[in-house]
């Protein structure tokens, strides 16, 4: 029976965007099936000064073949800094849970 499937697999990404100490956080949400759902995105982010978390929320929904893009967070990194971004997606009883750490950018902050 059709209502006993789960939904299509959703894919999702986090990416971030760097002007000089400054930090984007973005994320995507795309499926092949029109979806809805629920997302969060949380952010932690360490430095010598401490720490702190952020996160935002929100339901989406995706057309077919199509993407929902996120534009997330903006902080500022300090030298030595690092962040780690999840991305937590949920439609219908299906959980998907995407990861990024940083900052990607080899030179110094």
């Amino acid at each position: 029976m059709t209502g006993d499937l789960p939904p299509l697999p959703i894919t999702c990404s986090v990416t971030e965007l760097r002007q000089g100490s400054q930090i984007q956080i973005d994320a995507e949400i795309r499926s092949d099936a029109a979806q809805s759902g629920h997302y969060r995105l949380l952010v932690l982010k360490q430095g010598s000064s401490g720490s702190a978390q952020v996160s935002q929320q929100s339901d989406f929904s995706v057309a077919q073949g199509a993407a929902v893009r996120i534009q997330g967070l903006r902080l500022s990194i300090e030298p030595h800094g690092r962040y780690r971004a999840r991305l937590l997606v949920r439609v219908g009883n299906a959980e998907y849970t995407c990861e990024r750490e940083g900052p990607d950018a080899p030179e110094p902050l």
